[in-house]
């Protein structure tokens, strides 16, 4: 067929030609094609044409760049219009396809007919479905007269009807009405004779391809459409009855599609929007709607031909019967889900769709199974049998589009002959899968003979869907009603019926402007009891608004008939006197005949399928998981990423990693500034073998600002790890130019045995990782396959089972199931195991604890296993039923636990393999021995290269180990080694670990002088002072402090180095400048001096400067070898803090390296140059890299300094040069505090390496003994003085230090007891030679401390422990103590001691109204038009920034909002406002003006237009009130009620008081987890508002004294909570205070102690709630009318509506009667046409939604209209009314809800009854 787009296909002819010009296609052999001559010259027309359609073309573009249109709406249109031209290209050619099929069709149909005529003989016919040419030939000759039949009906007919219904289509008329010349044609015809013998059933297979052209045209606004060509295919029944014994012997004719017949439409002109993609499937659907409205089952299509017909029985005659469909399984379905872009094979997650007609059902859908157990139920009316079939097609569940997995179709006429079939179907259009259905016959009975056993049988029917089974089908004809009632204005109504059973509901089609409708419809309902069901009809006009009758029928009136059949008039209740309405109701018993169903069907449909499996059946792939284990090592020369200096200097990085395997990721901590990093961390993750996958590690540097810094990457195909089980490697990155990664990676073999349970625990406990990761030792697999004899819930009703198991800290949860006491799960879960064989008693995490529950709210049992059964079990296999605990006796649960132990590469096969153990080993639990081969590989990740290096024996007595040399091909070295004597200890130096702790404290300086010069030198400036400190080669350097001549730093510095003479402290002060640094002095100190005093703090002169002095504390810090002083050392950095953040050391580390012995060879086969690393927290040192050998010699001595001993670890590191590691060591810090001396000198079994590597050391821990955790110490005699502190704090708010030169005050409180009047510690100061005299100093305290007393001895104990050693910063201080230390309790204040003005603020509420007369900044067209502005105002006022909404294109806006500011009156601020018009780039300005604080503070109410500055026109309108406060409740009534009468568009609601909190000090607070006493900070919420307090220093005792304030809506609801929790993330206890307990003291004020939840019973809080309501001069506006901003309905919110509410019990009827509203709130200019919608919540159908008549253009309508529910009282409780008003009139860009309403059933008295105004409140309210 040529193309009609002939133009550019001239050269393509050339070169070959298409399928239309054979001719052209083939030339024959040696002939040549001649090219086609073109034209000469340019045509003008056509360039002027070529030119216009291109200006057309991107005039569009222009106009969207001038008006500054998005791109993006230019490309949504290129791709709707090429979607629409692809959508109307296929459909035209499938058009073209059809007609070209059919004309060949009939071609060579004749020619097959005529050679079928002469080959077969005469006899031979097909009985099924026969050709009835000779009808096609008859209505291809009567087509055209159809055609005829069918314009005179669209222009006569239609066409008028169309114009009378609306004004906009009075211009309309068919402009073209061609049937063409393709006639309908029936393909075949099948006759049934096996039905009724009074009627003809005829099949007709009918397929019409048409050129029809119809063309339609409203001349008014221009419009053409039409269409042009339609297919439609499918199956009509017709049905000939009754037969008649008259002429013409049939009654009538009935048509109707069984199913929906494949429609396909060709529009043309306006209505070719429907080809655009989407519209198209869409307009096809509503057309094929419409057509299954009236043509396909149930709808039927009935022309009568004789007179006086019946013809309602014939549109709805009764169903042929019901067929229940159980949806039991499936098996094998195939999968269709796939991991890492289809590299992982998945399963499915697979529902099934059931159609039988316009019935359709949806199953729920199962994840990951390819056999799923449905379970459910479901029930279908037949219409038509044979005919109707029953589709089941099986999708896969997809977040996108769900792939299909299969379908089958059912005759239902062979399910009404069997009554029941059983069976397993294939699924088609699938490689595999079938699906398992139960279906039964219900036949229709006319009698109520077997209604009990229908229902006793039902009983026993089990399902997982929501609706239990039916026992009868009700259909109701509704034929038509008489004198109706007419609506208000005499206006004839639009009725139309809602018929309701139950839940369910339906409408009939609407009969306009009618009082005697006729509807002739019937509507079918299945009904579960008759007895106890009613028929509830509702007779209503067109809006569902005004009922014009109603109408009840209880069905057990029906049962009482005779042939259960109703059939007459009935009067309307709430109607007419003489309306009524014509129904006939029949009801038909619906019942299985298991009479005619054969024996096995039949016993298993009786026994109801359920037969209980004795061991689970899980998939094949259950269990199969393994453990991948990742250890990250370290990393080594990686890519620097962090720049200094603007990229000048190049840094280093602090590197992590993300390793991604298996969907699991994990992230390494961050090591700092390192290009060679240690993580030493361990992951484990549960996979599946599955092919193509890989370990992804990613290595990052971790920034700050701004996105990390990528630093390389590895794949590691999961493959080759588990085929290698077993790998040690250095890995390079890929993607940078250096670094590589060290991974142990270990495909974990599992093992069904538990006699290696000790082996593996005792192996993993020699194990410590950086991450704190515990090595799994085994894993627990669980499959849940389904429960049985679930108890019932409370109200009687199945539960839905959902089963939570939980092992130690890990929960997973199964599915929620469908209602069923037998629920099926088929779930499969997989647990991490650390140690199986702990006791439930001791350990709650190492039990197995599984626990049902209804929707995880109502527990439904539980069940607990040990693990450790499990290791008794034959395969650790436990798989049986398990009774239930805290269920029913006979509720059980059906599982299997498998257990699979992790036996790792390294672990010791057999206990007996350790011959020899060091004597010292069970010191370091955490050290462990690797025996058996070792495989190690080079670090190429293509090739890897192994070395096995044999096993090398020790005995077990003497300490001498002769090494086996590797044997290679590549090395002809002899690596053999004479045997090496070992020493038992090391020998390091005599002057080992004798080094000491110099701490440096640089606290202040004064006087400095100033070097910063402004204005050139004219103006003498201040200087930016910094500290420089040099000890030896140390040099430190403090923080700069700002413009400063007196500077504050506190900071602290720690040197590490031995006592020697000629030493000094260099400490030089600079101003620090851009160019060169200024000098401001320096000072030396003498180590001598320093040594010899021990502790110095004193005042330095500058020298070299005219002024200036610095404050130095100077410590020489002695060290112990006990731990006696350790705590006191911890307490005192808790109670320390410097601005430098620096953490006193509380002890000394030093390592001494002497050797090593019998380490690994090289993968070379060559003895290591063996180097180790020495890794404490930042600290990295590194030995000396020895010669070649074995066991290497360093002798070399270390020292670190350590923060807390309990936690610090210290790794060492061995390797060969620095690249292979040789193997590696942890010595927890800890361990040394048990030792005598604090000293470990052995041999240390290396990890890693061989089993007999060793490694000598000696580890010394050297507590350091700061003379500030002693007695209050010496300072300087003439700086002393007497200052009173709080919370340890000085003026400026730094910490003090425990040994500050002053005099320390502070009052220890206590809130319970007071014995004494406050006091303090006082120390008498010593003689000045004491001073200088260190012995005599020493002999001095010795003497004093034998004259202590013993009563003084136990004061002194009884305040440490109360108080701790932070309250030794509150004593009082001199020099050296001279006498024992005598404390003094104070007493604790019984009340807060506030500031003078709290609580003294008041309240400034602004109320922006309206603008007038702005000036338009907006304009159009380039500045052409004059346009608007869209203005809001921002209002700022004491720091506080207030902007009000948008209001656009508007000169006169109206805003009506209001703001609150709580402010002093004494403040001198002023209240600013400027006005701007929004745009999309920069707001333009408006004006502003400013209006003092004062000055509204004086006149307390301020009215007013204030006029706009700085612009040409405009002025505001704004109402300022300044609200004090009263201490007492008197109008707090009126102040809330002026909340109801005032609204906002901001939804502000005014506050109605204040609350100010003083929080003091708490007391007795819990110590922290790790013992130490707390940084307590506390919360304060209020509502929306919440303030933090600062966080106290360590302290049990904290002390604020912080005030707040908030503002309150509502005191006597809101309430105040109060949380305390340590440095924000550990709770210490809570207060919750209800503002209203305020109201009932005095001057509304509580100040005392409260006592807190959550802690200890001591804990308690001191503070002062003061509760000030504010005195608004807008209350006495409320009685005048003027109230501004007053809601019109002089109600609250957005009205109000009167209900009543009662409960009948004895009816158990919920009565409510919508009595009328008042003040509704009009959401626009248009009027309000009000009604009222009323349902009872939770209700998902709808089922009790209800609502009264729409009252026309009313704000204040009267209903007066009564609804009632049936509704038992326990469900009453759960149950809460949502009433909405709506405006009917509401247009589409307007809420049509006006208010609603909420209200809690539970919380109502309705047995009484109660009657009242609700306010109507906004839904977002």
């Amino acid at each position: 067929m040529q193309s009609e787009k002939s133009e550019p296909s001239e050269p393509m002819v050339a070169e070959g030609s298409g399928p239309n010009e054979p001719e052209k296609s083939a030339p024959s052999q040696g002939s040549e094609v001649q090219p086609v001559p073109r034209a000469k010259g340019i045509n003008a027309v056509a360039v002027l044409w070529t030119f216009g359609k291109c200006l057309g073309a991107l005039l569009p573009v222009y106009l969207a760049g001038y008006y500054r249109v998005s791109t993006s709406l230019l490309v949504c249109g290129m791709v709707v219009y090429t979607g629409w031209k692809h959508a109307r290209e296929a459909k035209e050619e499938r058009l073209r396809s059809a007609m070209q099929l059919l004309g060949d069709e009939q071609e060579l149909g004749g020619l097959k007919m005529s050679k079928i005529k002469r080959d077969l003989p005469a006899w031979v016919n097909f009985p099924d479905v026969e050709k009835v040419e000779w009808l096609n030939k008859v209505l291809q000759q009567v087509w055209p007269f159809v055609g005829q039949y069918l314009e005179k009906l669209l222009v006569e007919t239609i066409a008028p009807s169309i114009r009378a219904s609306s004004s906009h289509l009075q211009t309309l008329s068919f402009t073209k009405v061609d049937m063409g010349d393709k006639a309908m044609k029936v393909v075949g015809i099948k006759a049934h004779t096996e039905n009724d013998k009074g009627q003809v059933l005829l099949d007709l297979y009918i397929s019409y391809v048409g050129n029809v052209e119809i063309d339609v045209e409203v001349k008014r606004y221009f419009c053409k459409a039409g269409v042009k060509g339609i297919q439609l295919h499918g199956m009509m029944r017709v049905i000939l009855e009754p037969l008649i014994g008259d002429v013409p012997i049939v009654g009538a004719v009935t048509m109707f599609f069984i199913r929906r017949p494949k429609l396909d439409i060709n529009w043309t002109g306006l209505t070719n929007l429907l080809d655009i993609p989407g519209l198209n499937v869409m307009s096809d659907s509503m057309i094929m709607d419409a057509i299954a409205s009236f043509l396909v089952l149930p709808n039927r299509l009935v022309v009568p031909l004789v007179p006086n017909l019946h013809v309602g029985h014939l549109r709805s005659p009764l169903p042929r019967g019901v067929v229940r469909i159980h949806l039991v399984e499936a098996q094998n379905l195939a999968a269709k889900d796939s991991y890492v872009k289809g590299v992982m094979a998945g399963l499915s997650d697979p529902y099934a769709i059931l159609r039988v007609g316009p019935q359709m059902f949806t199953s729920h859908h199962f994840d990951n199974t390819d056999s799923p157990k449905w379970g459910e139920m479901y029930e279908v009316i037949v219409h038509e049998v044979p005919g109707q079939e029953l589709e089941v097609e099986v999708y896969d569940k997809d977040p996108d589009q769900d792939d299909f997995l299969g379908r089958t179709k059912i005759d239902l006429g062979i399910v009404k002959k069997s009554i029941a079939v059983d069976d397993w179907f294939p699924l088609k259009d699938t490689p595999s899968g079938r699906v398992h259905l139960r279906l039964e016959w219900l036949a229709l009975m006319p009698t109520t003979d077997r209604l009990e056993q229908i229902l006793k049988r039902n009983e026993s029917v089990t399902s997982k869907t929501a609706d239990p089974p039916s026992s009868a089908i009700l259909v109701i004809y509704l034929d038509k009603a008489e004198a109706l009632p007419i609506k208000k204005g005499n206006k004839e109504p639009n009725p139309m019926v809602q018929l309701s059973v139950q839940d369910i509901t339906r409408e009939s089609k609407t009969c306009y402007t009618t009082v005697d409708p006729e509807w002739e419809e019937a509507f079918t309902f299945f009904i579960q009891d008759p007895r106890k069901q009613d028929i509830d009809i509702q007779v209503k006009d067109v809006d569902r608004v005004q009922t014009l009758g109603s109408l009840t029928i209880p069905l057990s009136r029906v049962l009482s008939t005779t042939g259960l059949s109703l059939d007459q008039w009935f009067q309307l209740d709430n109607s007419g006197s003489a309306s009524r309405i014509y129904i006939n109701a029949i009801l038909r018993m619906l019942w299985l005949d298991e009479e005619r169903i054969t024996a096995d069907v039949s016993s298993h449909l009786e026994s109801g399928g359920k037969q209980l499996p004795q061991e689970t059946s899980p998939h094949s792939s259950f269990a199969t998981e393994g453990l991948l284990r990742i250890h990250l090592l370290a990393g080594q020369n990686l890519v620097p990423k962090d720049n200094l200096m603007g990229g000048m200097v190049k840094g280093k990085s602090d590197p992590y990693v993300k390793i991604n395997m298996g969907g699991e990721t994990f992230t390494s901590q961050v090591i700092k500034t390192n290009l060679n990093p240690t993580w030493n961390e361990m992951y484990e993750v549960i996979l599946t073998q599955l092919p193509g996958q890989e370990l992804h590690l990613e290595v990052f540097d971790k920034d700050m600002d701004m996105k990390d810094d990528f630093m390389g990457r590895l794949k590691i195909n999961l493959k080759d790890i588990i085929d290698s089980q077993y790998t040690d490697q250095w890995y390079t990155l890929k993607d940078v130019k250096s670094g590589r990664v060290h991974l142990v990676l270990e495909w974990v073999p599992t093992a069904s045995e538990a006699d290696q349970v000790d082996q593996v625990l005792h192996f993993y406990s020699r194990q410590s990782y950086q991450n704190k990761a515990i090595p799994s030792a085994g894993l627990l697999f669980v499959f849940i396959e389904q429960a049985d004899g679930l108890p019932l819930k409370k109200s009687g009703k199945e539960p839905k089972v959902g089963a939570e198991i939980v092992l130690g800290a890990m929960s997973r949860k199964t599915t929620v199931c469908d209602r069923s006491m037998s629920p099926e799960w088929n779930e499969a879960f997989c647990f991490l195991v650390r140690d199986p064989r702990e006791d439930i008693l001791l350990v709650k995490s190492m039990v197995f604890l599984l626990q049902l529950s209804h929707s995880w709210t109502l527990p439904m049992g539980s069940l607990v296993v040990p693990i450790k059964e499990l290791l008794a079990e034959p395969e650790l296999v436990l798989d049986q039923w398990f009774h239930l605990d805290g269920a029913s006796p006979e509720s059980q649960v059906l599982l299997r636990a498998e257990l699979k132990m992790l036996i790792p590469s390294k672990c010791p096969r057999a206990s007996g393999q350790d011959k020899v153990t060091l004597k010292e080993s069970n010191r370091f639990p955490d050290q462990r021995k690797r025996e058996g081969d070792v495989i190690q590989k080079s670090s190429s990740v293509d090739a890897p290269v192994e070395t096995l290096v044999p096993q090398v024996l020790m005995h077990e007595e003497v300490h001498e180990k002769t090494p086996v040399a590797d044997v290679t091909e590549d090395t002809k070295e002899d690596a053999s080694s004479p045997s090496v004597v070992k020493p038992p200890h090391t020998a390091p130096d005599l002057s080992f670990a004798n080094e000491g702790l110099m701490r440096i404290i640089l606290k202040e300086a004064e006087d400095l002088v100033a070097k910063d010069n402004l204005m050139g030198g004219m103006k003498k400036g201040k200087s930016d002072p910094y500290a420089k400190i040099t000890v030896g080669e140390v040099t430190f350097k403090s923080n700069v402090v700002k413009e400063n001549l007196n500077p504050f730093w506190n900071e602290m510095y720690q040197v590490v180095m031995k006592p020697q003479s000629g030493q000094d402290v260099l400490v030089e002060l600079y101003d620090k400048d851009m160019d060169k640094d200024d000098l401001l002095g320096r000072v030396n100190v003498s180590m001598a001096d320093i040594i010899h005093s021990q502790y110095m703090d004193k005042w330095y002169t500058l020298s070299d400067v005219k002024s200036g002095r610095v404050r130095l504390i100077v410590e020489w810090v002695q060290t112990v070898s006990h731990n006696g002083t350790l705590d006191k050392v911890m307490q005192l950095q808790s109670l320390q803090s410097f601005n430098n953040k620096t953490v006193p050391s509380a002890a000394l580390l030093f390592v001494y390296m002497d050797r090593a012995h019998a380490l690994p060879f090289k993968k070379s086969g060559k003895e290591p140059k063996a180097g180790a690393e020495l890794v404490f927290g930042n600290t990295t040192y590194k030995t000396k890299v020895c010669d070649r050998s074995r066991s290497p010699e360093w002798n070399e001595a270390f020292y670190f300094l350590v923060r807390d001993p309990a936690e610090e670890m210290l790794v060492i590191k061995l390797s060969s040069a620095w690249d292979q590691p040789m193997g590696s060591l942890v010595v927890p810090v800890k361990e040394l505090l048990s030792e005598p001396q604090l000293v470990l000198d052995q041999w240390m079994p290396l990890d890693g390496a061989l089993p007999e590597s060793e490694l000598l050391l000696r580890a010394e821990l050297k507590i350091l003994n700061s003379r500030m955790t002693e007695a209050p110490q010496a300072c300087h005699p003439a700086s002393k003085k007497t200052v009173t502190v709080d919370a340890e704090k000085n003026e400026d708010g730094s910490t003090l230090p425990l040994d500050d030169c002053a005099t320390v005050t502070s009052p220890l409180k206590y809130p319970e007891e007071a014995t004494n009047d406050a006091g303090s510690f006082m120390v008498q100061p010593p003689d000045a030679t004491l001073v200088d005299d260190r012995a005599d100093a020493e002999e001095h305290r010795t003497k004093s401390d034998h004259q202590v007393h013993t009563e003084d001895m136990e004061i002194q104990d009884m305040m440490a422990e109360d108080a701790g050693l932070d309250d030794q910063a509150h004593s009082t201080v001199s020099d050296l103590p001279a006498e024992p230390l005598k404390p003094k309790v104070d007493v604790s204040p019984q009340h807060t001691s506030p500031s003078q003005d709290f609580g003294t603020e008041a309240l400034l509420r602004i109320h922006l109204l309206e603008a007038q007369s702005l000036v338009a900044k907006d304009n159009l067209m380039g500045g052409m038009v004059k346009g608007k502005s869209d203005p809001y105002v921002k209002i700022t006022i004491g720091g506080v920034t207030f902007k009000s909404h948008v209001i656009k294109e508007n000169l006169n806006p109206t805003w009506n909002e209001m703001y609150e500011v709580v402010l002093s009156s004494h403040s001198v601020q002023e209240i600013q406002l400027e006005a701007f018009d929004k745009d999309f780039d920069s707001d333009d300005f408006l004006g502003r003006f400013s209006i003092k604080l004062s000055e509204v503070v004086r006149s307390q109410y301020i009215d007013q237009w204030y006029t706009l500055n700085d612009v040409k026109s405009g002025r505001l309108h704004l109402i300022l009130e300044w609200v004090p406060t009263v201490s007492h409740s008197v109008q707090l009534d009126q102040v809330l009620q002026l909340q109801s009468l005032q609204s906002f568009k901001n939804k502000a609601i005014p506050s109605a008081a204040l609350l100010f909190v003083h929080l003091e000090r708490a007391h007795s607070l819990p110590l922290k987890k790790s013992g130490k006493e707390p940084k307590a900070g506390a919360e304060l919420v209020l509502g929306d508002t919440t303030y933090k307090t600062q966080l106290c220093d360590r302290s049990a005792n904290p002390q604020w004294a912080e005030s707040f304030y908030f503002l309150v809506r509502d005191p006597k609801h809101q309430m105040l909570v109060l949380k305390l929790s340590s440095g924000w993330d550990q709770p210490m206890g809570s207060l919750v205070v209800c503002v209203r307990e305020l109201l009932a003291h005095p001057q509304l004020v509580l100040d005392q102690w409260f006592h807190l939840d959550g802690a200890t019973p001591d804990s308690q809080i001191l503070l002062r709630l003061e509760l000030k309501v504010l005195e608004t001069k807008m209350v006495d506006m409320i009685s005048g009318g003027t109230l501004p901003c007053a809601d019109p309905s002089s109600g609250s919110g957005n009205g109000q509506v009167k209900l009543s509410l009662s409960y009948d019990s004895r009816e158990t009827k919920l009565v409510i009667i919508v009595h009328a509203c008042r003040g509704l709130l009009r959401p626009s200019k248009d009027a309000v046409d009000s009604f009222v919608s009323i349902m009872l919540l939770p209700d998902k159908s709808k089922a009790t939604k209800r609502k009264t008549a729409v009252k026309k253009r009313d704000l204040n309508p009267e209903f007066n209209e009564r609804f009632e529910y049936n509704l038992p009282a326990e469900e009453l409780k759960l149950r809460h009314l949502s009433l909405s008003v709506k405006n009917n009139s509401a247009s589409f860009r307007s809420r049509d809800v006006i208010g609603q309403v909420q209200i809690e059933l539970a919380e109502v008295e309705l047995v009484p009854g109660v009657t009242d105004w609700f306010v109507l409140r906004d839904e977002a309210e």
